[in-house]
Order: structure tokens, then C-alpha cells, then sequence
């Protein structure tokens, strides 16, 4: 097999992204200090908002536009916010309560006992509504919509990290709590991913 080096000359725009992709870590310690709601909006901002308003294209590439991710958070301790699951409605840039109350032992329940979800200052809960892909694309529509789960759960972390902050993505859950948390069927909506942020 012929090899071919590459160059190991990587001191560029080190106070870029690079430097947000290298410094990215799973975080599971956080230290209970509380987050702005600044803070988390800038997170759900360069995750999933959107960045084109004239064509109302998103920070995360969709197949064909068709956006079926919806992001729920859960706040557990958020400055001005009181604790509860919300949904990022997107073009308003806005949080829509879906239901109050404390949910850290929920979470962290049907997390199957993974602790420091209490521990985050939000919980970011993915949803996919599959209809918006599947008409397009059909059986295929189910990759790009797990692809662009995948996209939107990077660009939090790495938001997270160029802020400072820890991030840690779960895929171990148990999907009907999950989905009784957010409101959403399991059928037409189905929770895919979580992304825990904090203050480390």
C-alpha cells in the first residue's frame, strides 16, 4: 500500500474552529454554577438556528431543506429560566414551555442511571418528526435524518467548547420516556439523541 505523509503544520487559525474541535471533550463533571439563558441561546443558535434569513437556511445541513430535527430543553439550571422541558421554536428563535417542574431524576432514570444529566445546567433532547424527510426520500430519508441529528448535536459541542463550557452527547436511553417527556408519540416523533451542557 503506498503511503502518502501529510503535513503536520497545524498552526493555523488556531482561535478558530480548529481550536474548538481540539479542545472538544465528553464532559461529565459540571460544577452547579448556574448558565445564562445568553448562554444557552447561543448554543441552540449555532447548533440548529437559523444563520440565512433570506432563505431560512440553518446552522446544521437537512436533506433538502426538509429540517425534521426539533430540539427540546430541558432546563435544570438556567438563570431567569424555571426548570422544565421546552422546545427551541427555531424561526422565532424562541423557547416554548411544553411543561414545568424538575425533571433530573426523570432524566436521569430513563438515562438508564447516567447521574450528571442532573448535573447539567440543560439537557438538549433530539427529536426526529420523519414524515418531513421520509415524503422526499423515503426509506433512505431515515439516514439524512440521523445524519443531521448527528450534525446538530457537533455543532452544540462545539459551540459549548468555544464558550467554555462541557458538553456530553447520550445515546443510551430509554426512547419511551423520553418521548412521554417531550410530548411526542414514538411513532410520527421519536426522541433520537441528547446533548448534556453545563458549566464545567
Amino acid at each position: 500500500m503506498i503511503k502518502v505523509p501529510l503535513s503536520r503544520d497545524l498552526d493555523v487559525a488556531v482561535d478558530g474552529i480548529e481550536k474548538a474541535i481540539a479542545g472538544r471533550r465528553s464532559e461529565r463533571r459540571f460544577s452547579g454554577k448556574q448558565m445564562s439563558a445568553a448562554e444557552l441561546s447561543h448554543i441552540l443558535y449555532y447548533a440548529c438556528g437559523i444563520t440565512d434569513r433570506r432563505d431560512g437556511f440553518r446552522a446544521a445541513p437537512s436533506a433538502g431543506a426538509t429540517y425534521p430535527i426539533e430540539v427540546y430543553p430541558v432546563i435544570n439550571n438556567i438563570e431567569g429560566l424555571t426548570r422544565g422541558v421546552y422546545h427551541y421554536a427555531v424561526v422565532d428563535h424562541q423557547l416554548e414551555v411544553v411543561r414545568e417542574g424538575d425533571f433530573r431524576r426523570d432524566t436521569v432514570r430513563a438515562a438508564v442511571g447516567q447521574s450528571f444529566l442532573a448535573e447539567a445546567n440543560a439537557v438538549l433532547v433530539l427529536s426526529a418528526i420523519f414524515y418531513r424527510t421520509q415524503r422526499r426520500y423515503g426509506e433512505r430519508g431515515d439516514r439524512y435524518i440521523l445524519f443531521e441529528a448527528g450534525h446538530i448535536a457537533q455543532n452544540a459541542c462545539l459551540t459549548a467548547t468555544s464558550m467554555g463550557l462541557g458538553s456530553c452527547v447520550v445515546g443510551a436511553f430509554d426512547d419511551t420516556a423520553f418521548n412521554r417527556l417531550v410530548g411526542a408519540d414514538g411513532k410520527n416523533e421519536s426522541v433520537l439523541y441528547l446533548v448534556a451542557v453545563g458549566k464545567k
